[in-house]
């Protein structure tokens, strides 16, 4: 990885003041930088109000959808691993 001579300085003296390597401070900060990043794609956020209406639609009664049946019962054109 290549970084400027002020990154590195900084990196080096941080990973010193935490008593790490280089390597496992970078490696530890990237990590959870990645986590953040991971669980941030994962969660939906939504206010109060659409939250009360989609917990409204999933109790309110039943909507058929012939076409979506349809397709459910079909063969999937994507081969299973």
């Amino acid at each position: 990885m290549r970084v400027s001579e002020r990154q590195e300085r900084e990196l080096r003296a941080a990973a010193e003041l935490t008593g790490e390597t280089l390597t496992g401070f970078v490696l530890a900060a990237a990590t959870e930088r990645a986590q953040e990043v991971i669980e941030r794609a994962e969660r939906i956020n939504v206010s109060a109000d659409a939250f009360e209406r989609f917990v409204a639609a999933l109790d309110g009664p039943v909507e058929e959808m012939p076409t979506l049946r349809r397709y459910a019962r079909k063969r999937s054109p994507i081969p299973r691993r």
